[in-house]
């Protein structure tokens, strides 16, 4: 008789221990991660109010915790002022138009976060009035360039909010954001050529 025969059973009843074991042990985790859980509903429940996240006094507290600083949408902005740059280069107005909306849209997502900061001299700066002037000023003249489909009415009032948005930068104290005119694209996945087909 082969030798492996009589190990055959003992291997295969161990097998089916360790099997039965696993499926027993994932189902007694289940059973008692619910009941974890609706001990916890019920309590709360019970008690009639909601449990409030650790650390924080309300959810509101930890909402505007949650919000993200004025540097995060501003690089938003940055990177969709530069591809309108670049889409207006190849005369793709309306992904110019798409850049525009962006950015300017991003700059009020901005003002909403934090309307007032402030200044060097540590007073109060009100950044909703020095947007509405720019806004109706410089982003004017690019947004009516664009529509003209003017690629040097573009380009000046392009220069010009640039400079506009410097003085609202050194105005709230951070005068070392100096923009300019962008040498390449803040990104490269989508094709500004107007002309371009689709699969490259």
């Amino acid at each position: 008789m082969n030798p492996y025969e009589k190990r055959m059973p003992a291997a295969l009843v161990l097998l089916v221990i360790v099997a039965l074991g696993g499926i027993f042990g994932g189902a007694l985790v289940e059973w008692y991660r619910d009941r974890g859980a609706a001990t916890v509903d019920v309590s709360t429940q019970a008690q009639g109010q909601a449990t409030k996240p650790a650390g924080y006094a309300s959810d509101i507290d930890r909402l505007k915790d949650l919000v993200p600083s004025q540097s995060h949408t501003m690089s938003d902005v940055g990177s969709h002022w530069t591809n309108l740059w670049f889409a207006a280069e190849k005369k793709n107005w309306p992904l110019a138009q798409f850049y525009f909306e962006e950015s300017r849209a991003h700059i009020l997502w901005t003002i909403q976060l934090r309307p007032v900061r402030k200044g060097p001299d540590g007073n109060d700066v009100n950044l909703v009035p020095i947007f509405e002037s720019i806004d109706t000023s410089a982003f004017k003249a690019v947004a009516d360039a664009i529509q003209a489909q003017n690629s040097t009415a573009f380009t000046a009032a392009y220069r010009e909010t640039l400079q506009a948005c410097y003085g609202c930068h050194k105005t709230s104290g951070k005068p070392y954001l100096r923009p300019m005119v962008p040498t390449e694209p803040g990104q490269s996945i989508i094709n500004v050529d107007a002309a371009a087909t689709w699969p490259q």
